[in-house]
């Protein structure tokens, strides 16, 4: 095997990183190229520790920053030091997401409704035969939590879809773009029966157990969709507990 990049080197050492206390990102970037690359000598692994650690700790930066952006739980955390330290974040979620993944789909829409229901607002799921590409809805949603008070008529509406998919099913951009036009057209027949203000603000959210490929993730984020992926629906799911809920789904699908 050739020299590898420093991204891939960060991609190894997400994978292997289970350490939960503090640790040189120099002595962990060792430790992955020894069992990564069992034909280098030690000289060879330090040499590349040394000129490229600083480019692998940008790149693992940069995906603890997107997931600042995404409302991802982190998987790990790194320092800003020169010399950086690393640590990985205990993952209490993953049998949530397992479970989650092993749901009915259509009990999946019901998992959705129920964390808009812990999260204060008026939640329902849609008619399975007759969605139109709408799998749930809330009104209500408090723009202000704690004890301030806001008018009723001005909590936020959210309009979603839920995709109960496979660990690697991720979601594509035209799946987005779809739904966003279903979206606009509810939110109409909504305010248009006086179910909902015309001027109530409105979410479009997009909740799956998969993830979202990055052209999707790119389209969510310009448009402002709240989009969630299988981690932090998980942990949405612990939370608020509802991991009971999610269990009696999982039995009975």
């Amino acid at each position: 095997m050739g020299t590898p990049s420093s991204q891939a080197c960060a991609v190894w050492i997400k994978e292997e990183l289970i350490s939960t206390d503090w640790v040189r990102l120099h002595d962990v970037c060792f430790q992955v190229l020894q069992a990564r690359l069992p034909s280098w000598t030690e000289g060879q692994i330090h040499e590349f520790v040394e000129l490229n650690a600083s480019f692998v700790a940008e790149h693992l930066r940069d995906e603890a920053s997107e997931w600042n952006v995404d409302g991802k739980p982190a998987r790990f955390e790194i320092d800003h030091e020169q010399l950086p330290y690393i640590r990985a974040c205990a993952q209490a979620t993953q049998p949530i997401l397992r479970r989650l993944r092993k749901v009915d789909p259509f009990k999946f829409e019901d998992v959705c409704k129920l964390i808009l229901q812990k999260l204060g607002a008026d939640a329902k799921t849609t008619q399975q035969t007759v969605d139109g590409g709408i799998d749930f809805f809330g009104s209500g949603l408090k723009i202000v939590q704690g004890t301030l008070g806001v008018p009723i008529a001005c909590g936020a509406l959210v309009i979603g879809q839920a995709k109960r998919y496979k660990d690697g099913n991720n979601i594509r951009e035209t799946q987005v773009r779809e739904f966003v036009g279903a979206a606009v057209l509810r939110k109409h027949q909504l305010s248009f029966d006086g179910r909902v203000g015309p001027l109530a603000p409105a979410l479009f959210a997009f909740w799956t157990t998969s993830d979202f490929d990055p052209n999707a993730k790119r389209f969510a984020r310009a448009t402002g969709i709240w989009y969630m992926d299988g981690d932090t629906l998980a942990n949405y799911v612990m939370h608020l507990g509802l991991e009971d809920e999610v269990l009696a789904m999982q039995e009975s699908s």
